[in-house]
């Protein structure tokens, strides 16, 4: 398991980054870990996934930590490249209205077509035959924690993962687009609504475009039906509590902004993995939620802020 993780921290290391020359190079990473792969064998895989599955709370805790990091890390490197960047933005033509709008919709549209042909490649590594890479991982996972988790187990990641369930963020839903149309944030309430209803639909139509079976879970403890790729659950926290750090970021007061966006990190991440755990859910669907949901969440963003540009060029315009 230890060379299999040094393999697969090298093979990250060796991804290009990525530009903006083509929405396809969202395929940089899969293409590097392609590469690696004739040095990671099939048992260094499998071996790496029972261990990981064998100590599913430890993973979960390592994990959390990382995310934290991550998202400490980005909000770190965004407040020092914000002073930087200022004067070269002040530099730049600002459009009108109607440009910045369409502007940021083509550049959501290139971002959803990106997400579709990273689901593609990475939907390479299971379908077609014998199973490849995430392939290998996704089976080796779930076969393992079938085999070896407790109830105990199964039962404490049953709870968390009602954070992202579809009554939870129903209600979540009614609750803050209410609170945002009461308190005069129309714009913000409806981009909320968008932002999840969204997500829904270009969830399902993914479920239904690559057809892919659920693992096979033999407890009752937490039961799932449909298609598994990509997980819904993953893609709905990711842009549900995401969406909850924009608007505390937006709405109140800076000293609950750090909490908000560490919040929404430790949610997204547990509820993600919580899928795997209760195996009604391959590790590459929960993958493949996150990258859905965040591209999604960067997609409404983007609108919004051309929305809110092309609201206030009217309201200047008519004033």
């Amino acid at each position: 398991p230890a060379s299999a993780f040094a393999d697969l921290a090298h093979a990250i290391c060796l991804a290009r980054p990525l530009t903006v020359a083509s929405p396809f190079t969202l395929s940089l990473p899969f293409d590097a870990l392609r590469r690696r792969r004739s040095r990671m064998s099939t048992a260094d895989i499998q071996a790496w996934g029972a261990w990981a599955a064998q100590h599913p709370v430890a993973i979960w805790t390592v994990g959390l930590a990382l995310a934290l990091a991550i998202t400490l890390s980005v909000r770190a490197a965004a407040r020092q490249a914000v002073p930087r960047c200022a004067p070269w933005l002040q530099r730049l033509p600002r459009p009108n209205g109607p440009v910045a709008l369409a502007g940021t919709m083509a550049a959501s549209a290139v971002l959803v077509l990106a997400c579709a042909h990273a689901l593609a490649l990475l939907a390479e590594q299971w379908g077609g035959g014998a199973a490849t890479g995430w392939g290998v991982l996704d089976q080796s996972l779930a076969d393992t924690l079938r085999a070896t988790a407790s109830v105990g187990t199964l039962t404490f990641f049953a709870r968390l993962t009602h954070a992202g369930d579809t009554l939870t963020l129903a209600v979540l839903a009614v609750v803050v687009a209410a609170a945002l149309w009461w308190r005069g944030h129309r714009m913000l309430a409806t981009g909320w609504a968008v932002a999840l209803a969204g997500n829904g639909l270009l969830t399902r139509g993914f479920k239904h475009s690559f057809e892919r079976v659920r693992p096979v879970h033999t407890h009752e403890i937490s039961v799932a039906d449909g298609f598994s790729f990509p997980s819904g659950h993953s893609s709905s926290s990711m842009v549900a509590y995401g969406m909850l750090a924009y608007l505390a970021l937006r709405l109140l007061p800076a000293r609950w902004h750090l909490p908000a966006l560490l919040l929404a990190a430790a949610t997204v991440f547990t509820v993600g993995w919580s899928r795997v755990v209760l195996q009604v859910h391959f590790a590459s669907d929960v993958l493949a939620g996150w990258l859905t949901g965040g591209v999604w969440l960067a997609s409404c963003l983007l609108v919004l802020r051309g929305a809110r540009h092309w609201h206030r060029c009217r309201t200047v315009a008519a004033g």
